[in-house]
């Protein structure tokens, strides 16, 4: 755990809340057994792993980097690397000789990835990226390092579908948290393993995810391109779940260009591509009905000013809340403030801005924070009224 990318930029930056959290996800110490190595009460272990505390403490953080360096090997481990030093018994010198180590790998191991990557999801959903992006990570750098040591085929093939899926979540994580760039580089990694799974339906998802990173950074334009790319790349081939989701975002980033003829068109396409049973069990990773359809063209319409946007998002919000998606109801009340704030009626506006926001809070969504504040006038998610 201690070559984990983000463990090294924790300890570097003396981030104490992340290092204690990582140190739990990724040992078998208990919080309360690492309080008592490290001398610290347990409360200050549980707020952080919580999120809820930085450690402000400077005691309490001196305790934790000095008795972690105890536990610290002098050199990083070679367990999580593709090679191990061995003595070279004809070089006098002592130098070590670098020894390939490939792995181990079948389909029951990646079985095992993908239902941890669907339980990363089904909690990222209910609960949001913030408590679980660390997680993630430590997900994908496991399947990286074992994808770099494993023999070409059918198997290398899985994994490297399995990692996709899997960076492809970390990245939408990330950019939930607001880091756009650490989202970049996972789709990055997403990417590069979808092709070498020679899936072209987990190619096309994971390079069109990754226009959501342009479209928050104000590259409209050239999330617009990426879209189109990822489809045509696809060709015809695409299953027609997946093919609604595409033309669904491609709606999405024509409605924020403010091309409502564009949209409504790709909008249009997505409801008459949706199946009747939207459940496919070789997209985990969509979760698309005509409810989630009805938001989305919500969302777009109220991006545009149209007046039906309020139907819309009033009947997807019905559905939404009784499933506890928080994140997703931020996302939807964010749509009907903007809605009925176009609309005139600034008293829901400030309603359901004032819920968004809450929301927000929870899931701990920079991400929806900042979409609230940039779509509403500040006046609008100030909090203190009841929402209907």
């Amino acid at each position: 755990m201690w070559e984990l990318p983000e463990m090294r930029q924790a300890w570097e930056t003396r981030d104490a809340a992340t290092v204690v959290r990582l140190v739990l996800w990724n040992s078998e110490l208990s919080q309360t057994k690492l309080s008592q190595i490290l001398g610290i009460s347990q409360s200050t272990i549980s707020e952080a792993v919580s999120g809820k505390s930085q450690i402000a403490r400077q005691s309490s953080r001196n305790a934790i980097f000095e008795g972690l360096d105890i536990l610290r090997p002098p050199l990083p481990p070679k367990v999580a690397t593709a090679l191990t030093a061995t003595p070279q018994a004809t070089e006098p010198s002592g130098e070590a000789q670098e020894r390939l180590e490939i792995a181990s790998i079948d389909q029951a191991l990646i079985g095992l990835f993908e239902a941890r990557t669907q339980n990363l999801r089904l909690i990222d959903r209910k609960l949001g990226a913030h408590y679980l992006l660390a997680q993630s990570q430590a997900h994908v750098q496991q399947m990286h390092d074992l994808l770099r040591r494993s023999l070409p085929g059918p198997v290398r093939r899985g994994l490297a579908r399995a990692l996709a899926e899997a960076a492809s979540l970390t990245g939408w994580q990330a950019l939930d948290s607001g880091r756009s760039a650490t989202a970049w580089r996972y789709y990055e990694i997403a990417k590069a393993a979808a092709r070498e799974s020679e899936d072209k339906a987990v190619l096309a998802h994971v390079s069109a995810e990754q226009s959501y990173v342009l479209l928050d950074n104000g590259y409209e334009r050239g999330a617009l391109a990426t879209l189109r790319a990822a489809r045509d790349d696809a060709g015809a081939s695409l299953p027609s779940l997946l093919s609604s989701w595409m033309w669904a975002a491609e709606g999405e980033v024509c409605a924020t260009l403010g091309e409502e003829p564009e949209a409504k068109r790709a909008l249009e396409r997505a409801f008459a591509l949706l199946p009747p049973e939207p459940q496919d069990p070789s997209l985990p990773f969509l979760m698309l009905d005509r409810t989630h359809l009805l938001r989305w063209r919500g969302h777009c319409l109220a991006r545009l000013g149209d007046s039906e946007a309020i139907e819309d998002l009033t009947r997807a919000l019905d559905c939404i809340v009784p499933l506890e998606l928080g994140r997703a109801e931020a996302g939807l009340r964010t749509d009907l403030a903007l809605a009925y704030t176009v609309h005139g009626d600034t008293t829901q506006a400030h309603r359901q801005a004032a819920r968004a926001a809450e929301l927000s809070d929870q899931s701990g969504s920079v991400r929806q924070r900042s979409r609230l504040a940039r779509l509403l006038p500040q006046r609008t998610t100030s909090r203190g009224e009841d929402v209907e």
